[in-house]
């Protein structure tokens, strides 16, 4: 073992990521399924009732327009959730400070969480896309950078899930953030509807809310077709992920709701 290095215990780094993996896996019901089912049932309800309701992309209907949205939420919570309530957990049952005693390095840990909760994220997203072939078909206009872009917003959120769960000691304070910052922020980030048919304070939604261009980016991989300058919205993601990750082992490097004062 090197001090100092970044990656210098392969066994340890798989070791923790498993762990993440298996701990959410064992509770696939609640995990996995329930995820899947809300989302589908937001397919049935908003897909049956504005089905046939004009969207402002050529050639494209209600459905198709809603699947990629439905899929990158899922990827959102699922992949947030993972990470911040496994460290929530390990701060109610007081074994946060083993983290510190870890044989593998501060980018290693911070890799395990956010890959962790990224696996789980791809996988509620995968699962949400399969159960929408039955309504609207199985074409995607570019189907490895769409699973890409879901994979690099799983890890943007997985991170920020990490910082979070860091941050707070309760799990009343993270389904707060949950329940008020996240959901309000991705129902309004173009999920269901055109950001641009919006009016008035809400209309800066495309400006202020940062879920925006990464529902938009997904969909434009889905579609071939999305609102806004996707070019932008790219690099927008690009920095994201970064500077999430960056934040992420950063705030762990520290110590932060991990040391004991």
């Amino acid at each position: 073992m090197r001090k100092g290095a970044i990656f210098y215990n392969r066994t340890g780094f798989f070791t923790l990521l498993n762990r993440e993996v298996h701990r959410f896996m064992k509770v696939y019901i609640q995990t996995i399924l329930a995820p899947l089912l809300s989302n589908i049932l937001f397919l049935g309800i908003f897909g049956g009732i504005l089905q046939s309701r004009d969207i402002g992309l050529e050639g494209v209907g209600y459905l198709q327009f809603l699947v990629p949205g439905l899929v990158t939420m899922g990827a959102i919570f699922a992949s947030f959730q993972n990470p911040s309530f496994s460290i929530v957990a390990q701060k109610f049952q007081n074994t946060i400070q083993d983290l510190n005693s870890y044989p593998i390095s501060d980018t290693e840990k911070t890799l395990a969480y956010v890959l962790g909760g990224a696996f789980r994220g791809v996988l509620v997203g995968v699962l949400t896309y399969v159960a929408t072939i039955f309504f609207v078909g199985y074409t995607i206009e570019y189907p490895i950078l769409f699973f890409v872009a879901i994979f690099a917003i799983s890890c943007i959120f997985a991170s920020i899930g990490l910082i979070t769960g860091l941050y707070l000691n309760n799990f009343e304070k993270m389904n707060f953030v949950l329940a008020i910052v996240i959901t309000p922020l991705t129902f309004l980030g173009g999920v269901f509807f055109e950001i641009s048919k919006l009016e008035g304070v809400l209309s800066l939604s495309r400006f202020l809310n940062p879920i925006y261009p990464l529902v938009n980016l997904s969909r434009y991989m889905y579609l071939g077709a999305s609102e806004g300058n996707i070019l932008i919205h790219t690099g927008i993601a690009g920095v994201l992920l970064v500077g999430a990750f960056a934040f992420a082992w950063y705030t762990l490097k520290n110590g932060v709701g991990i040391k004991v004062d």
